[in-house]
């Protein structure tokens, strides 16, 4: 019965009612934003890594892959002695540096990434393998109108006084490729390691960092006390040693989600609160009546839990919806951010962040509602009816 009263009473004021479920949706949407910014940038690069088929990552200790300029010395004998690991499957050497095009309107900087074999994952070619030459990205290629079979010219660096290009050597442009980790507007290109070595006169075995493909079952955090065993300037980073360290990087975006869920959760509760204590003061005759009539106290403020609680399941739906929308819209505007790689999402959709916020919502409405019920049940029917109807 507590449930049929606590729809009639919101049904016979729908103005307020849809007012005040859209109030706490508008908060829901906050709380539900939250919810998906606080682990949405950790879980989408953990899913980027988990499609690039390298399990671990092998790097100056210290450092995280692409973060530094530094390069691993000998790279690769350490990737012979990696090969031989009983856990190890595969070693790919991957080296990133910046070289420059040559163009009509001059030398134009470009990210270049040596790789060899299938890449990893960090290249991924729209048509054919490449057959020893260059493949662009598309941002790249639209620019200079760069097609397949198309020879450009490289140059390793530009002299400081000069501005001339050292180092050139005339490659051929293979095809067009994605690029995984591109950052906003970067334009990129991708060779073979080897013929990277030779442009940029670094070490042959030079590299950025080594790619390491385990084989099944095989223990990952075996593999990275043997590389600090045996090579003591290096550190093998797993994907979940990987994302430890991404999680303390961005723990200000968590902090930065629980203030702001908490102001969404305490501007919901005070909403239903407030609405809900205004409308208790103007059905005081109704509710002295259903005492009177022989409505226990305790049904009385069930009655009034149950419009509180009936509010905030009828917000979710609206509350998510709301959510998704603003948080597609924020997630483009941070990407755009410089240094984001465009594959990753701020703002990722899961079951888990919208049972969280739904849960938050439902709880906080409810516990919203817990002040004008305890005023519900406080009431006093001779007193009420006497002023109600004198």
């Amino acid at each position: 019965m507590v449930w049929f009263l606590a729809r009639g009473v919101l049904r016979r004021t729908p103005g307020r009612t849809g007012l005040l479920v859209v109030g706490v949706a508008v908060a829901g949407a906050l709380v539900f934003d939250m919810a998906m910014l606080g682990d949405g940038l950790e879980r989408s690069f953990g899913e980027v890594l988990a499609t690039l088929g390298y399990e671990v990552r092998v790097v100056l200790r210290g450092t995280l892959p692409l973060a530094t300029e530094a390069l691993l010395p000998q790279a690769d004998a350490v990737a012979r002695a990696l090969t031989r690991h009983p856990d190890v499957a595969a070693v790919m050497p991957v080296l990133v540096h910046q070289v420059y095009l040559e163009t009509t309107a001059g030398p134009v900087p470009v990210v270049v990434v040596g790789v060899q074999g299938d890449a990893g994952g960090l290249v991924r070619p729209r048509g054919a393998a490449p057959a020893g030459g260059v493949l662009v990205n598309p941002r790249l290629a639209s620019a200079f109108g760069l097609r397949p079979g198309a020879r450009v010219r490289l140059a390793a660096r530009r002299d400081p006084q000069t501005g001339a290009v050292l180092r050139a050597r005339d490659v051929r442009v293979d095809g067009i490729a994605e690029f995984v980790f591109d950052l906003q507007g970067q334009r990129s290109l991708a060779m073979p390691i080897g013929a990277l070595r030779d442009l940029l006169g670094v070490d042959p075995g030079a590299a950025s960092f080594l790619a390491v493909k385990l084989r099944p079952a095989a223990d990952p955090d075996r593999l990275a006390g043997w590389v600090a065993a045996t090579f003591p300037t290096l550190e093998a980073l797993s994907v979940q040693r990987l994302l430890a360290q991404v999680r303390r990087q961005l723990m200000y975006f968590r902090h930065f989600a629980v203030v702001l869920s908490g102001v969404g959760l305490l501007l919901a509760g005070l909403l239903v609160g407030a609405v809900l204590t205004v409308a208790i003061g103007e059905r005081l005759g109704e509710l002295a009546m259903l005492r009177a009539v022989g409505l226990a106290r305790l049904r009385l403020a069930q009655l009034v839990l149950a419009e509180g609680l009936v509010l905030a399941l009828a917000s979710v739906p609206l509350a998510l919806l709301l959510g998704m929308g603003v948080g597609t819209v924020l997630d483009g505007i941070l990407r755009t951010t410089p240094g984001i790689p465009q594959s990753l999402r701020f703002f990722v959709v899961t079951p888990t962040a919208a049972v969280r916020a739904a849960g938050l919502v439902v709880f906080t409405a409810a516990l919203g509602a817990v002040y004008p019920a305890w005023v519900a049940g406080r009431l006093n029917v001779a007193t009420t009816l006497h002023q109600e109807v004198l």
